[in-house]
């Protein structure tokens, strides 16, 4: 593991060396560009009274002023990693009407926020994000696939009948027997089925020679409190696949970086932190790197594949 942290650190300075600090652009060792798309992660919005360090009303100002940066970077699509909402139905009104007015595509992410609303509601919400009844999807943009997974899939909060949120409930106290630190309720877990179409989509980036990024609300990597319920599973299937770049993941509002089997891990901000700093990032993908340009409270990184 040392090896290899140090082999990624001094990775990303030969790769920061192919940048213009003074243009704050990519030199011509780096400029075969293909796109770039935007990211954030737990605006969390609600029209209620900050809590501790969170801001939720001021959400809506700070998704604004990131779609606008979205728009004039001129982003192929923009990323939503989860829980846009802190609670309430109505709640989603607002931040769904700024994200229609912005005339940007969005994919977004179900996170455990997201179910926080009346049980009536709840079987709507996948609905509103993701157009379905599955809370798991992929796109292709040129040779790159985007496999969203639904870690909420398995929980106690979700939309499942009675049988997931016992399942749930099981793999909780298995995992807190185990002394893992992962077993928190407000966490999720992912279905032998969806792993079984993580593994196709995978296999069908492979024989068309795509290259992945793949995205979750909950990260799965380092080990962290905020991990998916079934993490290891996850990472135990990935390492069979030379071709994934990231994988991208919100719901741990600090933020948080990994590397394991070649993978970058990018756990990305929380919006709804601190009264006036934004969070979010446009990451522009190259032929063999790609460069996460943080605004606001998240780091900027250029990470090799």
């Amino acid at each position: 593991m040392k090896l290899l942290i140090g082999l990624t650190v001094f990775t990303l300075a030969v790769e920061m060396a192919f940048y213009n600090n003074k243009q704050g652009e990519p030199s011509a060792q780096g400029k075969e560009y293909f796109f770039c798309f935007g990211v954030f992660a737990d605006a969390q919005y609600c029209d209620c009274e900050p809590s501790g360090t969170r801001f939720y009303r001021n959400s809506l100002l700070k998704l604004n002023n990131a779609l606008q940066s979205f728009r004039e970077a001129e982003v192929s699509f923009v990323i939503n990693l989860g829980d846009l909402i802190e609670k309430d139905y109505d709640s989603f009104g607002p931040v769904m009407d700024a994200i229609n007015k912005s005339g940007i595509k969005i994919h977004h992410v179900a996170g455990n926020h997201d179910f926080s609303v009346e049980q009536k509601d709840k079987k709507h919400v996948l609905q509103l994000l993701t157009g379905g009844k599955k809370g798991y999807y992929s796109f292709v943009n040129g040779k790159f696939r985007f496999i969203v997974l639904d870690g909420t899939e398995i929980s106690t909060y979700g939309p499942g009948k009675k049988s997931i949120i016992k399942n749930a409930e099981f793999m909780i106290s298995q995992i807190r027997e185990a002394g893992d630190p992962n077993w928190h309720e407000w966490n999720g877990g992912i279905s032998s089925v969806q792993l079984f179409w993580l593994r196709k989509q995978l296999d069908e980036a492979i024989a068309s020679e795509e290259k992945v990024f793949i995205i979750c609300h909950f990260p799965v990597w380092p080990e962290n409190e905020h991990n998916l319920f079934n993490y290891r599973e996850v990472i135990d299937l990935l390492k069979n696949y030379p071709n994934i770049i990231a994988f991208f993941s919100g719901h741990n509002h600090a933020g948080n970086y990994g590397n394991t089997n070649m993978i970058h891990f990018v756990n990305f901000k929380g919006m709804v932190e601190t009264d006036e700093l934004n969070s979010y990032a446009i990451v522009e993908v190259y032929r063999n790197k790609i460069w996460i340009k943080g605004f606001g409270r998240e780091r900027s990184m250029i990470l090799a594949y």
